[in-house]
């Protein structure tokens, strides 16, 4: 394939993924809306230097993504578009840069195949649908390698090359804190010893790009020091260090265990992830290292960078959720890709097999699909998502992908479009690739792998706005939003990142009843920390003082908060994947018999 062909389709695909499902659905609560109100924060305060949730000091993350979704914001308005548009831009520059890098050293079907298994990888996509930077740091992270080995091969000014690796390292610590700068300076240094060109070290001109790192990254570090004074203990010691080790305060995470983070990445690479066998072949020995031409170094050094930040999270035993390790994830896609290019350019026959076990997982998943919509083909829905899961205990939901284990066969009813069109990508496009393969058309089998994941990935898209009531509160404020007044008081009951698309949608700081802890508590020991935290005797004379009062609460509070509620002037105002909002005040006819009841049945 031609490269403008190439990298137009590449840039397709992408843009289709990636910028087409930035709009929808809705944003979730927890990380995805609670980092949300952090941007909301900035652009309210004209404060760029400490971040803010729900009026709370949030000293825990760097800034550089909460800026570039204030800017967004500013530009297109606070939405659900805006939110992810930062990071769906650095997706399809991610993809572009890859193709870039693994064309450049390994040719035009490498960097097509390395392409399209960064932006076509079922992780790359799951865990850019909420508001974390790891898309926006692995841009960063492919940028400072490739220009790093340009520069080291020579075929980039030298100058050029390593100014620029230290500025994009400074934005990557101002990206993801102490590992923007840990992981490139170590990797690079560990590929320098085993390649043994220390005698090099004047070409990397330390003290230039010493400098050059300082001016980007320290004025933020040195600005937030100045403004709070526990800001370095915040930041570096407990978000970074005390997080690492498993003692960070508060302990609002959990460490997926070791066996089960491993295993998950043949997940979040799939399906490319099938051919994790042409990954490694033809490495070069170690005896050649010193002496490695330029291809042969550039996977020396795509598999230091890959395997340093699986090895680190490996052993960082106190906090290992899913995706951290995404820094990696473009130096594990370039090395699929590539191996995958090479193995069809030597004409591999057992690439045919290989293929025929994907097709034959594809028709698997859709005969699960398919038999769940059977099962609930009967189903009668009388209400959202929400009444046909399981629930589990709230602590069950520290991991990540934990939402998954609450779909039952009869939620299917609800999922009737999304599951479909999933099954039909996996039995026809992963059955096609298959024939393609045998066709000895290998660009297309390849190509048809992508166009199938990303038409899964559309159905998957799709799904997630069907659980929209269950995982976002965001329904539930457009049914009350008309309602709201400037003078009215709203609050949630619990934590907030439990509600936390409340504050996003309303817009509006939220009081909060028996939610003191995580992300918040921390910040609101602040002298300058507004009234916002109550305990329940504390919270219900305003309840039952002279000002309308809007209070949401999650499926799992509903009954705690009802033994604190009084039965007289308390009004069910509305529902929605298993969550409530009362109020204090009847809103017109609302303060008949009915509207009692509703408030007394939810209490039972």
């Amino acid at each position: 394939m031609k490269p403008t062909l190439s990298i137009l389709l590449l840039l397709i695909i992408a843009a289709g993924i990636y910028i087409g499902s930035a709009a929808y659905p809705g944003l979730l609560d927890d990380a995805d809306s609670s980092h949300a109100t952090v941007s909301q924060s900035i652009l309210e305060r004209g404060d760029w230097v400490i971040l803010y949730m729900n009026g709370i000091r949030y000293l825990m993350k760097a800034p550089l993504h909460y800026w570039a979704v204030a800017c967004s914001y500013r530009l297109f308005g606070a939405n659900a578009f805006s939110t992810r548009l930062p990071v769906a831009l650095s997706m399809i520059g991610l993809a572009a840069l890859v193709y870039a890098f693994a064309r450049r050293y390994f040719g035009e079907r490498a960097g097509l195949y390395s392409g399209l298994a960064a932006c076509t990888s079922a992780g790359f996509f799951l865990f850019t649908r909420i508001m974390i930077p790891e898309g926006i740091y692995a841009l960063e992270f492919t940028a400072i390698f490739y220009l790093f080995l340009r520069g080291w091969t020579g075929t980039l000014e030298p100058r050029r090359a390593y100014w620029s690796v230290a500025a994009l390292t400074a934005l990557a610590m101002l990206t993801r804190g102490l590992i923007g700068v840990i992981f490139p300076v170590a990797i690079i240094g560990l590929f320098i010893v085993l390649t043994r060109g220390w005698n090099r070290w004047r070409e990397l001109r330390l003290f230039s790009s010493a400098l050059i790192f300082l001016a980007i990254a320290a004025p933020w570090h040195i600005l937030a020091s100045l403004r709070a004074n526990t800001f370095f203990w915040s930041y570096f010691i407990n978000e970074h260090f005390k997080r690492a080790v498993g003692t960070r305060f508060p302990p609002d995470y959990e460490a997926v265990p070791l066996w089960l983070w491993l295993g998950a990445h043949l997940i979040w690479f799939f399906p490319w992830s099938i051919f994790l066998v042409t990954a490694f072949k033809n490495f070069p020995p170690m005896r050649t290292w010193k002496n490695l031409e330029a291809p042969q170094q550039a996977k020396l050094l795509l598999a230091l960078w890959g395997g340093f930040i699986l090895m680190f999270f490996s052993l960082t035993f106190g906090s290992r959720m899913e995706y951290y390790s995404f820094g990696g994830w473009p130096a594990l896609a370039m090395l699929l890709g590539i191996g995958l290019a090479r193995a069809e350019e030597e004409g591999k026959r057992w690439l045919e097999y290989i293929q025929g076990g994907l097709a034959l997982i594809g028709a698997i998943l859709a005969g699960v699909l398919i038999t769940m919509l059977v099962v609930s083909a009967k189903v009668q829905v009388h209400g959202d998502i929400s009444s046909l899961l399981e629930q589990h205990e709230n602590d069950f939901y520290r991991v990540s992908m934990a939402h998954m284990m609450d779909l039952t066969p009869q939620a299917f009813a609800v999922l009737r479009l999304p599951a479909a069109m999933a099954a039909v990508a996996f039995l026809i496009g992963l059955g096609m690739a298959w024939w393609f393969r045998r066709a000895k058309e290998p660009v297309a089998a390849t190509a048809t792998i992508a166009a199938t994941m990303t038409l899964f990935f559309f159905a998957a898209n799709i799904a997630l706005g069907v659980f929209g009531p269950y995982l976002s509160s965001k329904p539930l404020v457009e049914k009350v939003q008309a309602e709201i007044k400037s003078e009215d008081v709203l609050a949630i009951y619990g934590e907030f990142d439990a509600s936390s698309s409340v504050g996003f949608y309303a817009n509006r700081r939220l009081l909060i009843w028996n939610g003191r802890y995580n992300n918040l508590l921390p910040g609101s020991n602040y002298p300058d920390a507004p009234q916002i935290f109550y305990k329940d005797a504390e919270f219900l004379p305003i309840w039952q003082g002279p000002q309308r009062v809007f209070l949401f609460v999650p499926s799992e509070k509903r009954p705690d908060a009802a033994k604190w509620l009084p039965l007289n002037g308390t009004f069910l105002m509305a529902e929605s994947g298993g969550k409530a909002v009362y109020s204090n005040r009847a809103l017109g006819k609302q303060a008949d018999a009915s509207t009692m009841n509703m408030a007394l049945t939810a209490r039972k």
